[in-house]
């Protein structure tokens, strides 16, 4: 009964694989109130649940009248197969597609010990119940056809994998994409923080700067225009002592010319010359 051909193999995991979707879908739909299509790929399958079934088998057939053997070699097959699927899948797309981080008796994260208290419990379900009517739904199909139809789903398969992996590798990308963003923004915040803290204690500075200049421009204005009142003076005074000088010199030489500045000199003579002053 246990000596399967590859054939029926294949089908068996297409089999559980649909089983596990179906499990999980309607587990979570119920935990989160609303429809949800559970798993890794497109298509109605979980591929974990079909290795898990595959694997359970084959180490709890040969103990399918000891269900505490069944119980156990189940468990440890499974719990094997999550941490390493759940430990290849991070590490190639970057996300956790499960995470057991909270759970009590947990190992990184991929199993906890409730998990595989349930992989013990599906083990048991699987060998001692379910298996007997799916093996004989699958032995009731032609060879030729059970072939047909193996191929056209691992084909299906081998094409929604490629299609999933591309999103998940899409959603890596982005993902990186985002915390890069997300790390420049944080950064540019930070040098914007220190530079308007520079610039608040350059503002204030400057302010204190200002007034500084403000007071010491006041003081230099006020010499300047005692210096420039001094000079006012000494200029009337020597624009007196000029205009007295320049008036002798033009009554004297009354025919005094200039080539650069003829036509004011002839303004002063008229101005000093023709003044009875």
């Amino acid at each position: 009964m246990y000596n399967y051909s590859v054939s029926e193999w294949i089908a068996f995991f297409a089999v559980y694989c649909f089983i596990g979707w179906l499990f999980e879908s309607i587990y979570v739909s119920i935990e989160y109130r609303k429809p949800v299509d559970r798993g890794f790929l497109y298509g109605p399958v979980l591929p974990i649940y079909g290795f898990g079934s595959i694997i359970i088998l084959m180490v709890s057939l040969p103990f399918k009248d000891n269900s505490f053997l069944i119980f156990i070699s189940g468990m440890i097959g499974a719990t094997a197969l999550e941490y390493l699927t759940g430990y290849a899948m991070e590490k190639l797309f970057g996300v956790r597609y499960w995470d057991y981080t909270y759970e009590p008796f947990n190992i990184n994260g991929y199993v906890c010990l409730g998990c595989s208290l349930m992989w013990g419990l599906l083990s048991v379900v699987v060998t001692g119940y379910l298996h007997d009517p799916v093996s004989r739904f699958i032995l009731s199909f032609d060879d030729n056809l059970l072939v047909i139809l193996d191929v056209s789903f691992l084909i299906g398969m081998a094409v929604d994998t490629y299609a999933s992996a591309k999103a998940a590798f899409d959603l890596k990308k982005l993902l990186r994409e985002y915390v890069e963003n997300s790390d420049y923004i944080k950064k540019m915040q930070k040098r914007m923080d220190i530079l308007y803290a520079f610039a608040e204690d350059d503002y204030k500075a400057l302010h204190e700067s200002i007034d500084k200049r403000k007071e010491e421009y006041e003081e230099e204005r006020e010499r300047l225009r005692e210096k420039l009142e001094e000079a006012r003076v000494r200029f009337e005074t020597q624009k007196q002592k000029n205009y007295i000088r320049a008036k002798h010199v033009l009554k004297r030489n009354p025919s005094l010319t200039s080539l650069q500045h003829n036509f004011e000199l002839d303004k002063l003579k008229k101005i000093f010359i023709n003044s009875n002053k």
